[in-house]
């Protein structure tokens, strides 16, 4: 999802200013990098591929709880996994595309 990431970013560079930050490892969590990653930001979007429950959306939250910063997910909602005729089917299907990342960013940047 970085790569969709940087997409998004680069889509919307002339209108917000936008920070990918590639997570690349849950365990072990370096909160304090994060904390200092995200300051400055108005709000942050999360991109995975998984589910939103427990995944990274979910351990950005909890190292971010108290710096209260809106947050917006995008992944896979809590449901049934599905297969494909491929990769890109999949991420279609669950709505893990560049587009979605960049409703996402906006969505928060008027918030």
């Amino acid at each position: 999802m970085v790569g969709k990431a940087l997409e998004a970013a680069v889509e919307l560079k002339h209108k917000y200013s936008v920070k990918v930050i590639n997570v690349s490892t849950l365990k072990p969590m370096n909160k304090e990098a994060i904390i200092d990653m995200v300051k400055g930001c108005k709000a942050i979007v999360t991109a995975e591929e998984h589910s939103i429950v427990g995944g990274l959306g979910s351990a950005i939250s909890e190292v971010l709880c108290k710096e209260c910063k809106p947050i917006e997910y995008v992944g896979v909602n809590d449901t049934f996994g599905s297969s494909a005729h491929n990769y890109e089917d999949v991420l279609n299907y669950y709505g893990l595309t560049k587009d979605s990342i960049v409703k996402a960013i906006e969505k928060m940047a008027n918030f």
